[in-house]
């Protein structure tokens, strides 16, 4: 973290190592394309002008230059939420961008974008489109705008945004809750080679392998929607 100055602005990225995210997902034969995702939104958020921090349950190795290692606390998904903005304020941030490490059609533009908007807006929310979100911008005061949010379950943006009227809201992303959602990442607009080939290959090995879609064994922290397909992102 450089300049001369006091830093007010983070993003902070949510994120497990790829195989355990890979398997919590119900893709154990994914982690290469977690590994993708992850070095991605690392990369947008190293490119957004913000001071970066990995906030982790499974910290292995050194953080990329430049960014900050922050371990996870708490119990549940809300607890160690909530910690990680906790964390981010008692390091002086006032202008906390959170994303998960598992949206790689994220871009640094998506992030100066929320963190332009938090100059005017208090919230700013990044959708996705099976009802969740990708990212959760807070400037100032976060616990109201969490109060009462249905973690894991396609009202969690419908929630934040009733918590926080005024939330400015960026275009939708998909993100990688299972394998229904690899068909919305395809269909993403400025998709590149290798995520395509990643994307790809996967899809292929589903659809030879219809079992390996939802029959895996249940992980304690796999997501509820890993088996959901996403609503249309025209929805």
């Amino acid at each position: 973290m450089g300049g001369s100055g006091p830093r007010t602005r983070c993003v902070v990225v949510f994120a497990r190592t790829p195989p355990v995210e890979a398997r919590a997902k119900g893709m154990p034969a994914a982690a290469r394309l977690f590994a993708c995702a992850r070095a991605r939104v690392l990369a947008a958020a190293a490119a957004s002008g913000a001071d970066v921090l990995l906030s982790a349950p499974d910290l292995v190795g050194s953080p990329p230059g430049g960014t900050v290692a922050l371990p996870q606390r708490g119990r549940t998904f809300e607890e160690r939420l909530r910690s990680a903005f906790a964390d981010a304020r008692a390091l002086g941030y006032s202008e906390i961008v959170v994303v998960p490490g598992d949206v790689p059609g994220l871009r640094a533009d998506h992030l100066r974008e929320a963190l332009r908007r938090l100059r005017a807006c208090a919230t700013v929310l990044g959708p996705s489109p099976d009802g969740g979100v990708y990212l959760l911008g807070v400037r100032g005061e976060y616990e109201g705008v969490l109060a009462g949010v249905p973690w894991r379950s396609r009202r969690v943006h419908a929630r934040l945004l009733a918590n926080a009227p005024g939330a400015a809201v960026l275009p939708p992303l998909a993100d990688l809750d299972g394998h229904a959602h690899l068909r919305a990442l395809r269909a993403e607009a400025r998709l590149d080679a290798e995520l395509a080939l990643l994307v790809a290959a996967l899809l292929a090995r589903s659809a030879s392998s219809p079992a390996l879609t939802c029959a895996l064994p249940l992980d304690p922290h796999r997501s509820p929607d890993a088996c959901r397909p996403p609503p249309s992102l025209a929805a």
